[in-house]
């Protein structure tokens, strides 16, 4: 596939455009050498007009946004047999560290040399699907306030961010959740429980914090947070900055192929790839192995 030019769809209101400006954002791809057929920068409203449309030619299709525009891209795109790929354009980024691009320069001169597709799996949460983890309690609150304050500024945000989900941790350090995972019953108090499609990797401060193990392990991982003290959830918080999360001893981590999750709700905030939705509960988790085509570089 490296002989063939690429459709490039990036949403214009991605984090990454807005820091850098529609225009040097456009000079890097030039730059880059990475062969065109077609760039274009559209706005949120009209993604999905221009996904249809880029989706159903020949050339390989490769989406600039965060893992929200990466996810609304993978339900047009699953059942399909074309590949996309992705930039890293959003705040985590999160699909796009699992491939290793730790910038928007890498990732273009990766698929400057060319790519390849790969089937990889998807995860979904009572229909919706999630490509990289979906999570209850402290994560999606703490969603909810990054974008109530995102326009602080980083320097201002950072701190208050880290004072907010020590403080949501201690005041939902009661809240009961119930699993069933492949069968068997979990019982917990927890004030944050994410479920990942495939296993995390146990990784330190110079490595991406939530890079998997795989994208094709074939099996949804829980991990439970079980702190109930301000010291260990400040710890928690520690490890979760510096790496070595895993490793927490108030960190429960189990695998199966279906969970279900209660809780106290009736219906639940969910944090999906990033994106924030009220879902009724209880939770089904299911996996669907290899059924969606991710457009990879081919290796250096």
């Amino acid at each position: 596939m490296g002989a063939q030019n690429f459709n490039i769809l990036i949403n214009v209101k991605s984090g990454t455009v807005l820091n850098m400006g529609a225009e040097a954002v456009e000079a890097a791809i030039e730059a880059s050498g990475i062969p065109l057929a077609e760039l274009c920068m559209s706005e949120p409203e009209d993604m999905q007009a221009n996904l249809e449309r880029l989706a159903e030619r020949s050339a390989p299709l490769i989406i600039g946004g965060g893992d929200g525009t990466i996810r609304e891209t993978a339900k047009y795109m699953a059942g399909r047999k074309n590949a996309f790929g992705v930039l890293p354009f959003g705040t985590m980024n999160l699909l796009a560290a699992d491939l290793g691009f730790t910038s928007l320069q890498g990732a273009l001169d990766a698929y400057a040399r060319g790519a390849q597709a790969m089937a990889v799996d998807a995860g979904y949460v009572n229909g919706e699907i999630f490509l990289c983890c979906a999570s209850i309690g402290t994560m999606p609150q703490a969603s909810i306030y990054r974008e109530k304050t995102r326009e602080q500024g980083s320097m201002l945000l950072i701190p208050r961010m880290f004072m907010f989900v020590l403080e949501n941790l201690d005041r939902n350090k009661s809240q009961k959740v119930v699993m069933d995972i492949d069968g068997k019953m979990h019982k917990f108090r927890s004030p944050a429980v994410v479920i990942s499609d495939n296993r995390f990797a146990d990784t330190d401060f110079t490595e991406n914090n939530f890079k998997r193990v795989s994208l094709t392990g074939g099996e949804l991982a829980a991990y439970v947070a079980t702190t109930k003290t301000r010291s260990s959830h400040l710890r928690f918080l520690t490890r979760l900055l510096l790496g070595h999360w895993l490793r927490d001893p108030d960190v429960k981590e189990m695998t199966g192929r279906t969970i279900t999750l209660w809780t106290k709700r009736k219906k639940e905030l969910v944090s999906i790839d990033g994106e924030v939705v009220k879902l009724p509960t209880p939770l089904e988790f299911t996996l669907k192995p290899q059924s969606i085509n991710l457009l990879v570089p081919v290796p250096a």
